[in-house]
């Protein structure tokens, strides 16, 4: 690998290598497919493999791969979604799912325990009832997640279109600015 984390786009996606303490490397992949992919646990190596002439399927062509550490989740929802009024505490993805390619997963779902940490408390003190509590929570959450959001939805959607992704990449290459400027608005 040329860097601790790559990010390699493929027609359907992308793919992320993250370079271990271990030495071993995991591959990840986010793929969009209309249809099912019914035999996708018989040909996973395809997808994360990317185009035949591409520096990742030459990459991954001579990895050993750890056959029982594969695993696939379908039909996620990366849409912005603000805590309904429900009587529900919730944190993390369980609040919503940032887009991946934001890399900002851990960090939210850190930043919302945070949040919820003094409703919870005042809950078990008696100073606020549950329901109160889990509003509480979700108010603090949608107030500093709202704009981080749609940011990731809208450079993850552009990161699907061709297209859009080839001005994305052009730009990103060619300007300090528009790099930071996407990074800052999506952490």
């Amino acid at each position: 690998m040329d860097a601790d984390l790559e990010m390699h786009f493929v027609p359907s996606g992308y793919v992320g290598l993250c370079k271990l303490a271990s030495g071993e490397v995991n591959v990840c992949g986010l793929f969009r497919s209309k249809a099912t992919v019914p035999d996708l646990a018989q040909r996973w190596r395809d997808w994360l493999g990317g185009p035949s002439a591409s520096l990742l399927h030459s990459r991954l062509a001579v990895a050993q791969f750890d056959e029982n550490s594969f695993c696939s989740v379908a039909g996620l929802c990366l849409r912005p979604q603000c805590v309904p009024q429900r009587n529900e505490c919730c944190i993390g993805d369980a609040l919503t799912m940032i887009p991946p390619v934001t890399g900002n997963g851990m960090s939210m779902a850190f930043e919302s325990a945070e949040l919820a940490v003094e409703p919870l408390a005042k809950f078990s003190r008696g100073e606020l009832t549950w329901p109160e509590a889990t509003q509480e929570i979700a108010s603090r959450c949608d107030e500093r997640f709202t704009a981080r959001l749609r940011w990731a939805a809208w450079l993850q959607r552009a990161l699907f279109q061709p297209r859009a992704r080839s001005v994305l990449m052009f730009l990103a290459a060619r300007s300090e600015w528009f790099w930071r400027g996407t990074f800052e608005r999506t952490r």
